[in-house]
């Protein structure tokens, strides 16, 4: 990757920072706007830096149909906060849809193409629209009237010179700029050459981290000096630049141009706005500052975190089958190790854990295209964004939420006037949370729509032979149809929906990472899906128990209790079913020898191990006995081996053996009935 590339890969994760921050402020101006009230002036005035800063940025690369975008953007914004503009619902709906263009800009330019959806000249008119025939048809990079310095010309066609000199202050290598790359890009506007003068005289008070040269560059140029100054705009917070018109003969300044003291020009952005001449406020204060590290890089750390982690366990498990020593320190030191390494691990995983913002932020994106091509009025609601969850479990997020939230925007939002009719405001409302619970973390998407009508679902299940003419069905049982592939409630065929592909999708994507998918349906007020997932894919605190010769582990987050087992305490159901009485109720008692299908008899005092599950409340799990609680390192199963029903994962005990991973949520679908085998 040459150099750069490395600088357009630092631009495009930064765009992503600031869009998303884009979108927060107008999100919330719009909301201001909605409630008739006057929106933050602030939020204003950030939304308005976003947007100038990818334009610099868009420009000092030559990405010109994202820089021209922005100059309309920018100039909108400007009209807002200078209060020329009123922010409406209108207005500020337009911005929004402005700021997904920008993100769709932003993703072309990254693949060096250009867009072509008729998305960005509708909005673009709309932006024009929005600023009236005082600014209507400015091309991009265009200076306002009375910001060109006096004696310079940009509007004449033809070959120009000027003369351009750069003086960067203490914070521009600070700030990661690289005056090579800024004379470098000048070249790309004609013929240049350049001078540097710079003193270096006084090598007592020398600092190597201040730029302490000034460059004069002649550019001779067929292009406006607009766009010079625009492509210079990303350095304007750290250097002083100033422009002289040249003869383009000598490409000397003509003495009638030359003022006695070198005047800046200052942009347009920054007579509006000082603030902008400040440097970001990441650099500001170490504390604010963030570090960008391959993911492969952290990758090796955490499986060599994993490493440590059996090593102290094998350690540990030597020293526990030892015989009684009268040396106490090496119980102790195995004490202080395994806390060390507990902390070495917690703070690993802190670096790979991300917000829910990260997924989140793409979304409202998502709903407001759909709501335009449906013709429905939708907001989106997003709760817990803080919410920190492993980084690989981040990526694989993006396909299911995009699969139910279609779901919601399709077949579960009414039509304007159907809500009306039923009493509900004109705009519907799906709200997606995300909130920890243990070890592990719950979404859930909510609608306020119309919920699953059970009896048309069941009906298109027979329809498509999915379910058998006759049989009996539970509520919940119908609900869950709609993860069945191919099934679809859609009438016709559409490019939102109606393939029957997508919620057969989100139930395998969720299962591969260890996670549940259940639904919670309201007919006629709505419906929610409710995700539950692990926080990370490499470490577990698990409960080890034996079944006959093998080892298994349930992951702690939920284990309820463990008790032995009696025969007085065991009610067996006329179908043959057994149930534990334990604390006033009665908890499905299911044996993981069974589960599994493990040869064997099952121990004389068998344990109980009372487990949590989402959707199918508490259980009792029996097993043969309890082994203690240890924290393992997740290996995948089906990557290794092959996927095992009841199985979600792999790790290795102290010993060196082999233990399995045990996926509570499914025990229950997996435990065989003794009504099955009466026939």
């Amino acid at each position: 990757m040459g150099e750069d590339d490395d600088y357009k890969a630092l631009f495009f994760s930064e765009c992503a920072d600031l869009l998303g921050n884009l979108q927060e402020h107008l999100s919330a101006l719009r909301a201001a706007a909605e409630a008739n009230e006057d929106g933050d002036a602030e939020g204003v005035n950030a939304a308005f830096r976003a947007v100038h800063s990818v334009k610099g940025g868009a420009a000092a690369f030559g990405f010109d149909q994202l820089t021209t975008f922005a100059h309309e953007f920018e100039a909108v914004m400007d009209k807002c906060r200078s209060g020329v503009l009123r922010l409406s619902v209108d207005l500020a709906t337009t911005l929004m849809r402005s700021g997904d263009v920008m993100e769709l800009l932003v993703e072309a330019a990254s693949r060096d193409e250009v867009l072509t959806d008729p998305l960005v000249d509708r909005m673009l008119e709309a932006l024009r629209a929005a600023l009236g025939d005082e600014v209507h048809g400015m091309v991009a990079g265009a200076i306002e009237p009375g910001s060109m310095p006096e004696g310079l010309d940009d509007s004449q066609p033809g070959s120009a010179c000027y003369t351009i000199r750069v003086a960067p202050d203490d914070r521009f290598l600070a700030s990661g700029h690289d005056p090579i790359e800024l004379l470098s890009g000048l070249a790309r506007f004609g013929d240049t050459s350049v001078s540097c003068d710079a003193n270096f005289d006084d090598l007592a008070t020398f600092d190597a981290s201040a730029c302490a040269a000034v460059w004069t560059v002649s550019l001779q140029t067929e292009r406006p000096l607009s766009e010079i100054q625009d492509h210079l705009q990303l350095y304007e917070f750290a250097t002083t630049i100033t422009y002289e018109a040249a003869d383009t003969a000598t490409g000397e300044a003509p003495a009638a141009s030359q003022p006695d003291t070198p005047q800046a020009v200052v942009s347009p952005a920054q007579q509006a706005d000082p603030s902008i001449d400040e440097p970001p406020k990441r650099l500001k204060t170490a504390s604010q500052k963030s570090l960008r590290v391959e993911l492969n890089r952290i990758d090796r750390l955490v499986n060599l975190v994993g490493e440590i982690v059996v090593t102290q366990s094998a350690l540990a498990q030597e020293i526990s089958d030892m015989e009684a020593t009268t040396n106490m320190d090496v119980p102790q030191s195995m004490e202080a190790m395994a806390y060390q390494t507990r902390e070495l691990q917690e703070s690993v995983m802190a670096i790979r854990a991300q917000p829910m913002k990260t997924v989140f932020s793409r979304l409202p994106r998502l709903v407001r295209d759909l709501s335009e091509k449906l013709q429905k009025e939708v907001r989106l609601d997003l709760v817990g964004e803080a919410t920190e969850v492993d980084t690989t479990v981040i990526e694989e997020l993006i396909e299911p939420l995009t699969h139910m939230l279609r779901n919601a925007m399709d077949h579960g939002i009414e039509w304007p006037e159907e809500r009306l009719a039923a009493g509900k405001p004109k705009t519907g409302v799906i709200t997606l949370s995300a909130e920890h619970r243990g070890e592990r973390v719950v979404l859930k998407l909510s609608d306020d729509g119309r919920g699953l009508n059970r009896e048309k679902v069941l009906n298109k299940a027979v329809a498509q032979g999915l379910v058998a003419h006759g049989e009996h069905l539970s509520s919940e049982d119908i609900d869950h149809l709609i993860f069945q592939p191919g099934f679809s409630t859609a009438e016709t065929v559409s490019d939102v929906s109606g393939r029957g592909v997508g919620m057969d999708v989100v139930k395998k994507k969720i299962q591969t990472l260890g996670g549940r998918c259940g639904i919670h349906n309201r007919p006629g007020e709505g419906m929610t899906f409710i995700v539950t997932l692990p926080l990370t894919l490499a470490v577990l605190e698990g409960m080890t128990v034996s079944v006959g010769d093998e080892r298994f582990i349930l992951p702690l987050s939920t284990v309820v209790e463990a008790l032995n087992v009696s025969q007085a305490e065991i009610e067996v159901l006329p179908d043959g079913r057994r149930l534990l009485a334990r604390r006033g109720q009665f908890l499905r008692l299911i044996s993981l020898r069974e589960c599994i299908g493990l040869p064997g008899r099952p121990a004389q005092d068998e344990m109980a191990v009372i487990l949590e599950t989402e959707t199918q409340g508490n259980i009792a799990l029996l097993v043969d006995d309890l082994l203690g609680q240890r924290q393992v390192v997740l290996k995948s199963l089906e990557a290794n081996y092959h996927a095992v029903e009841g199985i979600s994962g792999a790790t290795i005990l102290g010993d060196g053996r082999v233990a399995l991973i045990v996926d509570v949520p499914a025990l229950p679908l997996l435990a065989p009935l003794p009504s099955r085998h009466a026939a």
